[in-house]
């Protein structure tokens, strides 16, 4: 991830550079809208409250969240409104793993929790005065997801415990990244963070899912947006 942000700051730092004869013109003012593709990459990561079966379990020292780069990719729709406004949807697919690791006094247990997710976020996205070919961004808005790898459905076995998510979860999002303009395209380099507000814990009564109480699902997102 590190190695991620570090080429997105080159990258922005390249193009903030580039020559000043401007590309697309009228890009932002021919057309009221605009579409596109995105693929980028993801960190998950969960946000918990414990219950207080946590606190009453003497066997069970800490848990601990590790978490793994995933993959995005999706469509942009983009609706201009004047000249810094935009209205923006990005109907994406989320593939993303993060995985639990129980520590007990004698022992550990690693669960994992693997996620595709439909994601529709809808966005404003407000733009600096153009520069040249690069034009500076912030972004925030509102998420709607579905976990297709849910196992909220699943017959629970004692012997090969799951820590279970529910698949519908809402969240609001905010970043900002760089428009910079092409000859024939617009490249948008773009880094966001995702925030759950509902809680998504299937409850269950075993070690593993009671000793929570709550559970929010967060995103670190880095995207490389591609528009014409």
């Amino acid at each position: 991830m590190h190695k991620v942000i570090l080429i997105f700051l080159l990258i922005s730092t390249t193009f903030m550079l580039m020559s000043q004869t401007r590309n697309l013109e009228r890009f932002d003012y021919g057309r009221k809208i605009h579409f596109g593709f995105t693929l980028g990459t993801n960190v998950s990561n969960f946000k918990y409250e414990f219950s207080p079966k946590f606190y009453q379990n003497k066997e069970l020292l800490k848990v601990e969240i590790v978490r793994y780069p995933g993959i995005t990719f999706g469509a942009i729709s983009d609706l201009h409104f004047g000249e810094y406004f935009d209205l923006r949807l990005l109907p994406s697919l989320v593939l993303s793993e993060r995985r639990v690791i129980y520590n007990f006094v004698n022992s550990s247990r690693t669960l994992s929790v693997e996620s595709v997710f439909f994601e529709l976020p809808a966005l404003v996205k407000f733009k600096s005065y153009r520069h040249g070919n690069v034009r500076f961004y912030v972004i925030g808005g509102s998420k709607f997801s579905y976990d297709f790898g849910s196992d909220a459905s699943s017959v629970r076995d004692p012997n090969n415990p799951i820590l279970a998510v529910k698949p519908v979860s809402f969240a609001y999002e905010f970043g900002c990244g760089l428009d910079m303009y092409f000859y024939f395209f617009k490249f948008s380099p773009e880094i966001k963070l995702s925030k759950g507000i509902n809680n998504i814990l299937d409850p269950y009564n075993d070690v593993y899912s009671n000793i929570f109480d709550k559970f929010f699902s967060n995103f670190i997102f880095i995207s490389f947006h591609f528009e014409g």
